[in-house]
């Protein structure tokens, strides 16, 4: 809520410092007092166009300065504006805003002592203050705006809150999906290079060594008629040639086991050698054996030879021996097995999409449902209301055009923004699947249009203000305990009608900060708190103060209202009885 307003050299006010309080402030005054400057004030210190015709006359600057305090759930939004543009502020804090405009046509503003953009402004305005009147109705513009109302009336906003969580996981999935559907062709030109890598490998199918084995027996083929030659020459030499090696170890063995007899220490001699005859014939079985096993086959070495030609050029393809080239097939592999994953990864999440965006679908239905039966109740209750203050032949219909019958979402789409498509229309939204629009007609015969087409600044303000008393039966409070402005809200009416809009806005007030401008007693007498505006001549100059009224005050500020200036103690009594039976 605005807690504090400082104004200075801002159009005919010099310096005056407002501290508004809790429920209803009246602002009142003689017509072109300044009442309405200090809503423009207010509307420059949060964002509205600055113009150098505001500076008053012979200063250099205008100076408007606001405090604001802020509280509750709602502010949560706030705080996150606020941490964002990283500006210090907790919930349960106040800000101070600050805005200059310099003659030099320059504008300065800060928030908390520092400096922001008038985009910044733009962004706190609608979570700070709203202004209803001279045409500044954003609430009813704003399709947002008019859902909250809604669903503020129909005690909805748990269900919305449902369909905001679904909204966020079926965004999520989306965004993953799409992620990954947006690296498909990268993928697929991957996993086409990896298949084939892995098959020109498993073409050859290599084992371990297996260059290092081919390489010896190759050797072998191509030296077999040399290694036959010269083994067996060492067998018949060994075993089958006269005077062979183990004919003469065995003669020799016989001598020295004569001898032996003589001297026994000749027997380990003895033992040795028949070891060595052992030894030497079981060499030339294993001679024999090998000769017999070589069979020198052309069709043989051309295997081998076109084998290890095989293994060479792969090695040389990939640049590896076989050792690094088995570590490539390894790589290679779990690279196949994760791309593959990804195929299943992607089945997955589109799984998870089309759940998440059926949830999404049935919560925004039943939403629908129930904002489709209560519109019907709350253009009733408006109706009905809006007969106490002077709008009694207007009629208002709550248009709802949803998207949820109308429109399917295809998982298999996504990415191609043929489905993409269907939330920038502005229907699928953490909101729900709804256009909603006020249609409004003031005068009996009228077509039903937009309200910012067909009704006026005073109107529109009646209207908002009915329409907010409505859903203030569900306790509708604006983010973080907001202000509600109305200005020209008393425009064209008076007695028993001004008294209805005065007793509406001491109902919202029990909600909402509100402060309002009026020239109607009836609707001043149910202030929480009152303020005079004044315009007054010194030096030569128009001069606009802005005055706390207490009990007695109010009591003649209500009187002049009544009576204009005359005092009679009639009027004086009069305007006592309002305000002691404002409450009943």
């Amino acid at each position: 809520m605005l807690k504090l307003l400082s104004v200075r050299n801002f159009a005919v006010i010099d310096a005056i410092v407002v501290e508004f309080k809790n429920g209803l402030n009246l602002l009142t005054g003689e017509t072109g007092s300044g009442k309405s400057i200090l809503v423009d004030a207010l509307g420059l210190l949060l964002g509205e166009r600055g113009f150098l015709s505001q500076i008053r006359s012979g200063e250099k600057s205008a100076f408007v300065e606001g405090i604001f305090e802020f509280a509750g759930d709602g502010a949560e939004e706030l705080n996150a504006l606020l941490a964002e543009a990283g500006i210090e502020g907790h919930i349960g804090d106040e800000i101070v805003i600050r805005r200059e405009v310099v003659a030099s046509g320059k504008t300065r503003i800060f928030i908390n002592d520092r400096t922001v953009g008038i985009s910044m402004l733009r962004q706190l305005q609608p979570l700070l203050v709203e202004t209803h009147g001279q045409g500044e109705q954003k609430l009813l513009r704003s399709t947002r705006a008019q859902l909250e109302l809604l669903d503020a009336y129909a005690g909805l906003q748990a269900l919305r809150l449902e369909v905001g969580a679904a909204y966020a996981g079926w965004r999520d999935s989306l965004t993953q999906l799409q992620k990954l559907r947006a690296e498909s062709d990268e993928r697929a030109r991957t996993l086409e290079l990896v298949q084939y890598q892995l098959s020109e490998i498993d073409a050859v199918s290599p084992h371990e060594q297996e260059d290092d084995e081919l390489m010896r027996e190759r050797t072998i083929m191509a030296n077999s008629e040399k290694i036959l030659e010269g083994s067996g020459h060492a067998y018949n030499e060994l075993f089958e040639s006269e005077g062979s090696v183990l004919e003469r170890v065995g003669a020799m063995t016989r001598r020295i086991r004569d001898l032996s007899g003589l001297d026994h220490r000749l027997e380990g001699i003895v033992n040795v050698l028949d070891e060595s005859a052992v030894l030497l014939s079981e060499a030339a079985d294993s001679l024999r054996t090998y000769i017999e096993s070589i069979d020198f086959s052309p069709d043989e070495f051309a295997r081998v030879d076109n084998r290890l030609s095989e293994i060479e050029k792969i090695k040389r393809k990939f640049g590896s021996d076989l050792k690094g080239l088995f570590t490539l097939r390894e790589t290679l592999s779990q690279k196949l097995s994760a791309l593959t994953d990804v195929r299943e990864e992607e089945r997955k999440l589109t799984g998870q999409f089309e759940t998440a965006h059926k949830t999404y679908i049935e919560k925004a239905t039943k939403l629908t449902s129930a904002r489709k039966a209560a519109a019907h109740r709350m253009e009733r209750d408006i109706i009905k209301e809006l007969q106490h203050v002077a709008l009694k032949n207007s009629r208002l219909t709550i248009a709802i055009d949803s998207a949820v019958a109308a429109k399917s979402f295809d998982a298999t789409e996504m990415g191609t923004g043929k489905s993409d498509a269907i939330i920038d229309e502005g229907y699928f939204s953490p909101y729900g699947a709804d256009k909603l629009s006020f249609l409004f007609s003031a005068n009996p015969g009228e077509d039903l249009r937009p309200l910012s087409q067909v009704a006026s600044g005073g109107e529109l303000s009646r209207l908002m203000l009915t329409i907010l008393t409505v859903s203030a039966k569900t306790v509708r409070q604006m983010p973080g305990g907001g202000t509600l402005i109305f200005d020209e809200i008393d425009s064209g009416i008076g007695g028993r009608v001004a008294e209805a809009v005065g007793r509406r806005l001491k109902t919202l007030a029990q909600t909402n900060q509100v402060l309002c401008v009026t020239h109607q007693p009836q609707i001043a007498r149910f202030a929480d708190a009152h303020f005079r505006v004044e315009k007054n001549i010194a030096d030569g100059r128009a001069v606009t103060s802005v005055e706390f009224l207490d009990k007695e005050e109010r009591v003649k500020e209500v009187a002049r209202m009544i009576a204009g200036d005359q005092e009679a103690e009639t009027t004086i009594e009069t305007a006592r009885w309002m305000l002691e039976t404002a409450e009943t």
